[in-house]
């Protein structure tokens, strides 16, 4: 009897963690928005060990003539494709870009990867395959991915 009540408890006790987990994800995906970006190649190979810099870029849809606007940037070192980038955008980020854009404007994200000066143009240095399809990623729409190719 002991068994079955101290069972009952703690299934219990977990049961009340998880939801409160659950919650506390919930409220954290209400103040930001998460992107997962996938860089990949012709397959999986290893590269020369580089730094670089993946930067995510927004714009709005309908403005011609405009730079886009740094929202945020992750410094990484690679030594394989594909590798994964992940950007936890906050809630306010529309207010970043210049020039200032409504709250319902339409909104289009892309992403660039830039190496370090030491790997640019070396055996093994890797560069985003505009060729094969540019870098626009979206919001709320799960991992993306991002082509790159070797630079010879």
């Amino acid at each position: 009897m002991k068994k079955i009540v101290f069972s009952m408890g703690l299934s219990l006790t977990i049961l009340t963690g998880c939801m409160s987990i659950s919650q506390k994800n919930d409220s954290n995906m209400d103040n930001a928005n998460l992107l997962a970006v996938e860089f990949v190649g012709n397959g999986t190979f290893t590269v020369p060990k580089q730094q670089g810099t993946v930067s995510l870029y927004a714009v709005e849809s309908q403005m011609a003539d405009v730079p886009a606007t740094l929202i945020l940037q992750k410094h990484i070192q690679v030594s394989q494709v594909p590798f994964m980038v992940d950007f936890e955008l906050p809630a306010n980020h529309k207010k970043k870009i210049q020039p200032p854009v409504s709250d319902n404007a339409e909104i289009t994200y892309y992403v660039t990867w830039e190496s370090d000066g030491k790997n640019k143009g070396n055996q093994g240095a890797i560069a985003i395959d505009y060729n094969r399809k540019f870098p626009q990623v979206t919001l709320g729409s799960g991992q993306q991915k991002i082509y790159l190719r070797d630079v010879k």
